[in-house]
């Protein structure tokens, strides 16, 4: 019964965390346009700059969800004493919040900032090696929503092949926190999906378009 409340209030409040919507916001505020209705219609980082062009409103909405991601599981962890169920369920309704914030309809981001914030404290070698994926797809690609699906995509697979390298290593040099390799290839892939999702949604939405014209 405790672990079971101990996980919907992890749930609830790192939903409403996530679903922040600082996107949305500075823009409103800085730039009086609704971001919602501007470029992809995306709360995320990149409509941000595509709608305000302004460097100080995408640096502060790429920061705000990076800590987003970051700040909940840090401290879930001494809240929750290092449970490591609590701190996956709350980290995957930040993602949930993000891209799905009730203040707007549902209508969020993508959830990539706000999970590069969640695997900075959760497993940073996951993050690096993700940028090194993305940077690679972006340099043959040329295109920056391809590079976030295939480096998105690759994520379980990445995760996969650090453990091989490092054995009973890894969780020592690449997590602050006790080790289930288990669970984290779960939580990983549940990760990745919310993230995908939400990209499928914009390849749909172009495909639509072409096809109209």
């Amino acid at each position: 019964m405790a672990l079971a409340l101990q996980l919907i209030a992890a749930a609830l409040s790192c939903y409403l965390i996530g679903s922040i919507p600082s996107g949305y916001i500075f823009i409103k505020f800085f730039h009086k346009k609704d971001i919602t209705k501007e470029g992809s219609g995306n709360v995320g980082t990149l409509n941000a700059f595509q709608v305000s062009r302004s460097h100080f409103t995408t640096i502060s909405v790429l920061l705000i969800d990076l800590l987003k991601g970051a700040l909940p599981p840090y401290l879930l962890s001494y809240l929750s004493n290092h449970d490591l169920l609590t701190i996956y369920t709350g980290c995957c309704f930040i993602v949930i919040g993000h891209n799905y914030p009730i203040w707007l309809k549902f209508k969020g981001g993508r959830g990539l900032a706000s999970s590069a914030g969640i695997f900075a404290v959760i497993n940073f070698a996951v993050l690096v090696t993700w940028c090194i994926v993305w940077i690679i797809v972006r340099y043959i690609k040329k295109s920056t929503l391809i590079s976030n699906y295939i480096a998105t995509a690759s994520l379980p697979f990445v995760v996969i092949i650090l453990r091989s390298i490092y054995n009973d290593t890894f969780p020592i040099l690449f997590s602050v926190y006790e080790y289930n390799y288990i669970y984290f290839i779960i939580f990983v892939c549940i990760i990745t999906v919310l993230v995908l999702l939400k990209h499928v949604e914009v390849f749909q939405k172009s495909k639509t378009n072409n096809n109209k014209q």
